[in-house]
């Protein structure tokens, strides 16, 4: 049994970086930001899970003072935090993310630096601005 535990244990960082290796193709994926957490605080690395905890809907002191060590480590820059978070698909998007992240988020400044990630092209899509699009979307002139 302990044989098996060792291989687990052995494996761990290398499916930690299988998974982190998903993040950049997809979208914004709280679960996998929690699941990625956890398995750094398995392999005793506080702040590396508070990378991936801080935008993820994960809760708890556990969580809060991971994510406190990560912002730690960043010397609480606003500017480097956000540089070493993890990138995924349309990672600026803040009103996307779940509740605890956003609050984190607001909590250390982030907010401009995330938005300042949104490529020259692309468009703001806020919740309010999304429905207006849909409401007033044009339509194809018919009978």
């Amino acid at each position: 049994m302990d044989k098996a535990r060792e291989t687990i244990t052995t494996d761990l960082p290398a499916a930690r970086r299988r998974l982190a290796a998903f993040l950049p193709a997809e979208g914004y994926k709280p679960d996998l930001l929690a699941r990625i957490g956890r398995m750094s605080m398995s392999l005793k690395e506080p702040a590396q899970a508070g990378r991936y905890w801080l935008l993820s809907d994960a809760t708890g002191p556990d969580v809060e003072a991971a994510v406190e060590a990560f912002v730690q480590s960043c010397r609480s820059v606003p500017a480097r935090v956000v540089a070493e978070l993890p990138r995924f698909k349309r990672d600026w998007e803040v009103e996307a993310f779940a509740a605890p992240a956003r609050k984190r988020v607001a909590r250390y400044g982030l907010l401009p630096h995330l938005e300042a990630r949104r490529p020259a092209g692309a468009k703001k899509t806020g919740r309010w601005r999304a429905l207006l699009e849909r409401i007033f979307r044009r339509r194809p002139a018919g009978p």
